[in-house]
């Protein structure tokens, strides 16, 4: 059954997954950045692959890992408790780690330190994972959305995981260099997902009552539910349970407003 119209006054977008294509930055981010940080900050030998796609799979699935940095920081510290040195015995098998996180209820950082101790660095192992980033990861992501946010049929807003910093790379890759700052909430604006708060001020500064949130991990989700006045579309393949499921914003938009890209004449 196709999706009736929608009565939308407002867009709010994610960021990673959404207005971008971050399959080739992010994850190997967290893939490398667990190797490394394994040896370099954890004395271990880093003699198998880590990360995968199904371990990114249940992660995103759960409203508590929004942030990729800690992400590697709370693997790490998993694999550190177990006491072993080889990655190939301490790193959680994808089951390992659906049951770890099924226990996972409130602050991160309060069950990390209950749960595997205070021995993994998460500053230092953040300070890796963003130096990676930014000096090369960030030039492999690709605009999911290809219009400029004033064609779009309906005023825009972005709430992000994201930083500042790494905002202003997001902006620069999908030519929104002149996305009124006012309309965008990051990690440095002191609200993070899943708080529902971003949605509601940024609803207060578009004066809209009930926009459509397009997001894909299971935080955006969450944030929806909360806030309660918007419309949740998920994008992409990790929330199957969502009402609304489309393969790119694009399709979301020409289904739901009937707003179509514009082909770009060669």
């Amino acid at each position: 059954m196709k999706p009736e119209k929608s009565c939308a006054d407002a867009l709010i977008f994610d960021v990673d997954g959404v207005l971008l294509d971050v399959r080739n930055s992010f994850p190997e981010v967290i893939r490398m950045s667990v190797l490394d940080g394994w040896e370099q900050l954890c004395g271990g030998i880093a003699d198998a692959p880590g990360y995968t796609a199904e371990h990114e799979r249940i992660l995103k699935q759960h409203g508590a890992f929004n942030d990729d940095y800690d992400i590697v920081w709370v693997l790490l510290a998993i694999a550190s408790a177990t006491g072993e040195t080889a990655l190939s015995k301490a790193f959680p098998s994808p089951e390992c780690l659906a049951e770890e996180v099924k226990k996972l209820d409130g602050d991160l950082a309060a069950w990390v330190a209950s749960s595997y101790g205070n021995k993994t660095p998460r500053e230092e192992i953040r300070e890796m994972c963003a130096k990676r980033y930014f000096s090369e990861m960030y030039k492999l992501e690709k605009p999911m959305l290809r219009c400029h946010w004033r064609e779009l049929p309906l005023p825009a807003a972005v709430y992000t995981g994201r930083n500042g910093a790494e905002w202003e790379l997001a902006r620069k890759a999908l030519g929104w260099e002149d996305f009124p700052e006012m309309l965008v909430i990051h990690s440095d604006s002191g609200i993070k997902k899943p708080s529902p708060e971003g949605l509601r001020l940024l609803c207060e500064r578009l004066g809209a009552s009930f926009p459509i949130f397009l997001g894909d991990t299971r935080s955006d989700m969450i944030a929806a539910q909360a806030f309660g006045q918007c419309r949740f579309v998920a994008i992409g393949d990790l929330l199957p349970d969502a009402a609304l499921i489309f393969e790119t914003p694009e399709k979301a938009l020409e289904t739901l407003l009937d707003f179509k890209i514009a082909e770009v004449k060669q």
